[in-house]
């Protein structure tokens, strides 16, 4: 587990966070995420230059306030449903939860 104000590098923040190093370094390349550079002994003994990025600037990248901000512009742009949608979703919702409750009384 690690703290909010611990420094991680650009390979802990893609696996942590479900993306790829090129998404983290373009972030830090846009400054859009903070990063700073270490250097560390590498294998072979020589140092090797690491960028490091604070856990709680990527939380709140890819946290649920910026989940939520990429949910609300997604539904500003998206066109309301016409009638025959909203009444085909309905009706595949229903045959969803009348096959739940036939599986769940099969295996009652």
């Amino acid at each position: 587990m690690t703290s909010d104000d611990e420094w991680i590098d650009v390979e802990a923040a893609a696996e942590r966070h479900g993306c790829s190093t090129k998404t983290i370094q373009r972030l830090v390349k846009r400054e859009e995420l903070l990063a700073r550079s270490v250097k560390i002994p590498g294998r072979d003994g020589r140092q090797v230059i690491k960028n490091l990025v604070r856990v709680s600037d990527l939380d709140e990248i890819f946290g649920q306030s910026a989940r939520e901000r990429n949910v609300r512009v997604i539904r500003e742009a998206a066109p309301p449903l016409s009638s025959s949608q909203r009444a085909f979703i309905g009706k595949v919702l229903l045959e969803h939860l009348r096959d739940r409750d036939a599986k769940q009384k099969k295996n009652e």
